[in-house]
């Protein structure tokens, strides 16, 4: 990470595409539909935790969803246009970009800690089964590069721009 701080933004923004924005359109859709299994197949015995695990989960593809769109669509444009031609005018519109995505990224942090919350920190019940394990190994996995990724973005790529004020 520390070597993404010498970077151009640009090559910040190639980095988060490349590595986070490509891992969460691969792995949204899969662990959505491993939510949804062991909620369905778990529900007379899971159900109250699944129910609260699906909606949440629900919650967070689509801020995420969301997130990349804002960023890919615009945020991460006027970041390039702005390193090729720096201007205040453009500055003050990457830096409200920034606090537009940076809501997202607290959002998804309080859904994380839900989810978290919700499982007793992915514990498994006894009536578990390997596509419960999956499931929650998944999410685990999934929590970790969500922290990773707001951390590229908001203390490698976004804090850089707003020193530029």
């Amino acid at each position: 990470m520390d070597s993404l701080a010498s970077k151009t933004y640009s090559e910040i923004i190639e980095y988060i595409l490349k590595n986070h924005h490509s891992y969460l359109k691969r792995e949204l859709p899969e662990i959505e539909r491993l939510v949804f299994t062991i909620y369905k197949v778990h529900f007379f015995d899971s159900g109250d935790v699944l129910e609260k695990v699906h909606k949440l989960y629900g919650q967070l593809k689509a801020t995420l969803e969301s997130h990349i769109i804002k960023e890919e669509r615009a945020l991460f444009f006027d970041i390039k246009d702005y390193e090729k031609r720096p201007s205040r005018a453009l500055l003050e519109k990457v830096l409200q970009g920034i606090n537009n995505v940076e809501k997202d990224a607290e959002e998804v942090v309080e859904i994380l800690k839900n989810i978290r919350e919700t499982t007793k920190d992915f514990e498994l019940p006894p009536t578990s089964c390997p596509t419960f394990d999956n499931t929650y190994k998944k999410l685990q996995e999934l929590e970790r590069e969500l922290y990773n990724h707001i951390e590229v973005e908001n203390k490698i790529l976004f804090n850089r721009l707003k020193n530029e004020k």
